[in-house]
Order: structure tokens, then sequence, then C-alpha cells
């Protein structure tokens, strides 16, 4: 009976308060971005960072079909215009090497993405926190892949160096830290890379300390994106990008909520 329920609201969420909000924000100009986050795209070792190479490509599809799918620097730049249709960002965290076949992926659905790396894990055989806890070695990113995927178009970003937790580490500590993956990516990607665009690790409010937040700017950065859940309206803040992570326990009528601002439960 609970399924049932939930079932019931996130259709009705869908399908009749989303649009009715939509049809009014779209004459107020007010139509709002939703920030995706994936992280790893595997048939293998399902867990709360990764969905089916199945269904990212269903969720391209229906992305195509319903939204404005727009790249991060597009977003960036339409900052406090008026917006007359919801539209998505689509983002990577991390840097696992699956999402060398998810970049095909986006390529042939013409679908903009941003890539966050860790610049100390990519192009190593180091594990990222999650899979050190998990005690498994996942396979990451080689720089020549990254390079390929910038050639094809997509963003390649700051995601620290070794994916650290900046809301426990100093400011100084952590504002390094940002700085050393900026003149990684530059001097990897020859200075095509999106260094002055940034993700922090883990993604929660206590993840980054709010005195490192305020001094970003001070180091060329541009963007702060976190991944607190949510949507960002047309005056969002730069330095508080809100995202959505997806995971593999959503259902496609919870993925469109999740677009749509509701928020969903990663189990």
């Amino acid at each position: 009976m609970r399924a049932l329920i939930k079932l019931v609201a996130l259709w009705c969420y869908v399908h009749v308060l989303a649009r009715a909000r939509n049809a009014w924000r779209r004459r107020t100009g007010t139509c709002h971005v939703s920030v995706l986050l994936y992280h790893r795209v595997s048939d293998e070792r399902l867990d709360s960072i990764t969905v089916t190479p199945k269904q990212f490509r269903r969720h391209l599809r229906l992305l195509s079909r319903r939204y404005d799918v727009i790249s991060m620097d597009r977003f960036l730049h339409a900052r406090g215009m008026p917006r007359r249709r919801p539209a998505v960002v689509v983002t990577f965290d991390d840097g696992y090497r699956d999402n060398y076949d998810a970049a095909k992926c986006l390529y042939e659905a013409n679908i903009p993405c941003t890539f966050f790396v860790s610049t100390g894990i990519v192009g190593t055989s180091e594990s990222f926190p999650l899979d050190v806890r998990l005690q498994r070695r996942m396979p990451v990113l080689s720089w020549d892949q990254i390079a390929e995927m910038s050639a094809w178009g997509f963003d390649i970003a700051n995601h620290s160096v070794g994916h650290i937790d900046m809301g426990r580490t100093s400011v100084t500590e952590s504002l390094c830290e940002i700085q050393q993956a900026s003149r990684d990516l530059t001097a990897r990607l020859c200075g095509v890379a999106r260094d002055q665009w940034f993700a922090y690790p883990f993604g929660g409010r206590h993840h980054i300390k709010s005195e490192t937040r305020k001094r970003l700017k001070e180091i060329g950065i541009e963007c702060c994106l976190s991944a607190c859940g949510g949507v960002n309206g047309p005056d969002f803040d730069p330095y508080d990008i809100v995202r959505q992570g997806v995971n593999h326990s959503f259902s496609d009528l919870a993925f469109l909520a999740v677009v749509e601002g509701y928020r969903v439960r990663c189990e």
C-alpha cells in the first residue's frame, strides 16, 4: 500500500502539479534548471552512485524528449535571464572508467555534459574513498581517455586532487587542493579544461566550510556545485549550484520527478 501511495504521489507530481507549475513559471520566465549528477554507469556492483547502461540510455531519451538539455556553459551564462522552459544540465563526478562509455552514449545522443574529475586519482591505480571503504577496486579513467572525451566536446572540470572532505580540512589546505587540481587540468588538457568550474567532493552542506566557499573567487573559481538535491531558479547563486544525484533505484517516474524538483531519497 505504501508503494502504491508513493507511485500515485509521484505520478500526480509529474503529470499534474509540475505541469501546472511550469505553465505558470513559463509566463513569468521563472522555470527551473535541474543539474543531474551521475558517477558510474555499469551493470556491475549496483550501489548508491551507479545506474545501469540501459537505464542511462533511457534517461537520455526522456531528457531529450521533454526538456532543453543544455551545457554548463550555457546554464551559467543565462543566469538572471528569463527562462520559459525547464532545462537540464548533465554532470558526472569522480572519473570512473565507465564514464568513457557513458560519454559515447552522450555523444551519440548529442547531449552536452561536464565531467568533474579528481586529478590525483584518474590516470592512476588509486581508488575513490567509497571503494576503499567497501574494499573494492574500480578502474578509473586514463588521461588519454579524458583527452579524447574533451576532444568530443565534453567539458572536463575540477573535482579536487585527492577527493578530500573539505568540511574536515583547513581552508588553506582545501584552497591549495583546488588550485593544484586546476593546474593539473590545464597542464594535461593544454588549457582547454574548465578548471575554473568546481564541484566539491561528497557534495553535502557539511562537506565544505563556508569560509572555503567564500574564498573560491579569490583563486579563480567561477562556480561551485554541491550534491544536495533540488533545482536552480534563474537567479541562482553560482557558488551554490545544487545538483540531484541519480542511481539505479530510481524508476523512470521517480527520475522525472527529481528533474522537476521532487526530493527522492536514494536507496
